[in-house]
């Protein structure tokens, strides 16, 4: 499942007069705005998306999007804030919305096809799994974002804190379902400048997934977490929670090019810096789809996990502490994809800018297996890693 791809068509006749609406109502300052009832049955199935413009709207109270077309809202929708009532009802190919929603003073009042919603609990819908920022995609700016990919063709500035992202490169997405009104509860998608300001969202209502997270119950991907880790020593340690397992011997020569030392019940992964790494743990129920293309490095191995939970941390770190993911107790595979590996190498401790430097991101993918088809090297960077 991915978001809808379809990019708005900005020379449509429907999409040019709701530029048209917009400014109209900006310039009267109207309290009630239904654009889409002054356009054709042809001109409503040309808009996908609104305008960023309508975060001009400052003093409507009412939105009226009934019946639509649109597959997107953009963040600018946020300025909207003397918005208290919104009502997208029967615009079924909205399946979620804008964080910036959530931060509207008066929002009291919603209506919404709630069975088109993702997460919804009745429906059990899912959400999309969320992209990876990867050396592949850094270089997007600001105006070549895939819709299909990002849910947006635009992030200007943060969800949470208003602070600039740093395109592709700076975006931290996740999805968390929030009452946003007095009775519903939509999902919505965070388009955050760092971890700090996802881990400073409020928490989704009783019934509702644990957030944030980027998303589950998609391809057979049953879990999905993001964390921060120490690569003490330019490794980490993955294995069973319950083996202490020591890996010093394993870090070979060979280990050492490859960046993975498997053991038994254990395995080391090279890391191109000793700082924060950021690590995004996914739990499958089977092989996860290839995307190997998309990243500098990747590597597999299979460990043995009878304890039926899996341990992730830095490699001096201790087991006890470490964060841990339910598994199916025995053979479990590995892949570990890393990216942004040359720019996290520059990356120094104590810099008079932490900001500015770009961590490494480590992808963890487990699955469970019958057989140990042994370690393997995906995709090798071109220079040895770790």
């Amino acid at each position: 499942m991915r978001f809808h791809g379809e990019r708005q068509d900005v020379s449509a006749p429907g999409w040019l007069r709701l530029l048209e609406l917009v400014e109209e109502a900006v310039a009267d300052g109207r309290e009630e705005f239904a654009p889409l009832e002054e356009l054709t049955a042809e001109q409503r199935r040309q808009v996908v998306t609104l305008p960023a413009r309508i975060g001009a709207l400052t003093r409507v109270r009412h939105l009226r999007l009934y019946r639509s077309n649109l597959v997107r809202l953009p963040p600018e929708i946020g300025g909207m804030r003397a918005l208290e009532e919104f009502t997208p009802y029967t615009s079924y190919r909205l399946h979620w919305f804008p964080y910036e929603l959530a931060r509207l003073p008066l929002l009291r009042r919603s209506t919404v096809s709630t069975r088109a919603l993702y997460g919804n609990p009745k429906t059990r819908t899912p959400f999309p799994v969320l992209a990876e920022p990867t050396a592949a995609t850094a270089a997007t700016t600001a105006t070549a974002w895939d819709p299909a990919v990002w849910g947006t063709d635009s992030v200007g500035a943060c969800s949470v804190c208003d602070g600039p992202v740093a395109g592709v490169a700076g975006l931290h997405q996740a999805w968390i379902s929030l009452r946003t009104s007095g009775a519903d509860v939509l999902p919505l998608l965070v388009n955050a400048c760092s971890r700090e300001c996802l881990a400073a969202l409020p928490s989704p209502p009783a019934g509702y997934l644990p957030g944030p997270h980027r998303g589950r119950g998609v391809d057979g991907l049953l879990a999905t977490a993001e964390l921060e880790l120490f690569a003490d020593r330019f490794r980490l340690w993955l294995g069973d929670g319950d083996a202490d397992e020591d890996l010093g011997a394993r870090w070979t020569a060979d280990a050492l090019a490859d960046g993975l030392a498997p053991g038994r019940r254990a395995l080391g992964v090279g890391t191109s810096t000793d700082l924060e790494v950021e690590v995004t743990v996914q739990v499958f129920r089977g092989p996860p789809p290839p995307d190997h293309a998309a990243f500098e490095h990747v590597v597999e191995a299979t460990v043995e996990v009878p304890s039926g939970r899996f341990a992730v941390m830095g490699c001096t770190d201790d087991l006890p502490d470490a964060d841990r993911f339910d598994v199916p107790p025995g053979l479990v595979r590995v892949r570990v994809s890393r990216s942004n590996l040359a720019a996290a190498a520059q990356a120094v401790l104590g810099a008079d800018d932490p900001g500015g430097q770009v961590p490494e991101r480590v992808r963890v993918r487990l699955w469970p297996v019958t057989a140990d088809e042994g370690p393997r090297v995906l995709v090798r960077r071109t220079t040895p890693v770790g």
